[in-house]
């Protein structure tokens, strides 16, 4: 799992750690990554409707269907690797597409029915769908948050992730992600405006 809590400070945190532990819990219980997604999905709102004072499904003081619209949410990508196939199953929370490295060549893999960032499932009623891309040995799978894509140069342009990918495609794991760090750092010239986590995978054969 990747994610990111919109927000910062303290409920920030608090939100990480929550869903971070839920999912810990989940993953071993559940059987799939889509009820995975539904439940996280679930402990965000139970999280968010506590933080606003509002009991769980309503308003204040309330009970039903809640309609009230939060900023709180967090968008993630799920990855599950099946034992004996080579492929990854990814369900997408909101989350920004990941890149897939195949035979040296770069592409997003991006959703044919994205679902909702974790917290607003209700509101947007949109299921969480698992699909699935191929992952053989030599592939790499690379995650990342917004802040890698959204930071900008001094003449506003947003950081074009996809390219430096591909420029360091060919290193080792570690190597590749010290590069894209560095990539990111020159570009927004060591100040950047969000925080920026990224995770690069590789199936070994």
């Amino acid at each position: 799992m990747i994610g990111d809590v919109r927000g910062k400070g303290l409920e920030a945190v608090g939100a990480s750690a929550t869903l971070l532990g839920a999912f810990r819990e989940l993953a071993c219980k559940e059987p799939s990554s889509t009820k995975v997604a539904e439940q996280l999905d679930e402990r965000a709102r139970r999280h968010i409707a506590a933080l606003d004072g509002t009991p769980e499904g309503g308003e204040p003081g309330g009970t039903g269907t809640c309609a009230l619209f939060t900023e709180r949410f967090a968008t993630a990508l799920l990855v599950e690797f099946p034992p004996g196939e080579a492929v990854a199953r990814i369900v997408h929370c909101g989350h920004p597409e990941p890149y897939v490295v195949h035979a040296g060549e770069v592409r997003p893999y991006e959703p044919d029915r994205p679902g909702a960032p974790l917290g607003l499932g209700d509101l947007l009623a949109v299921p969480p769908v698992a699909q699935t891309v191929p992952f053989v040995p030599g592939d790499r799978l690379v995650l990342y948050t917004d802040g890698f894509i959204e930071a900008r140069d001094r003449r506003g342009r947003f950081h074009d992730l996809a390219a430096p990918v591909q420029s360091h495609a060919g290193r080792s794991l570690e190597a590749m992600v010290a590069a894209l760090r560095r990539d990111l750092l020159h570009h927004g010239h060591g100040d950047l405006g969000d925080d920026a986590a990224l995770v690069v995978l590789e199936r070994l054969p």
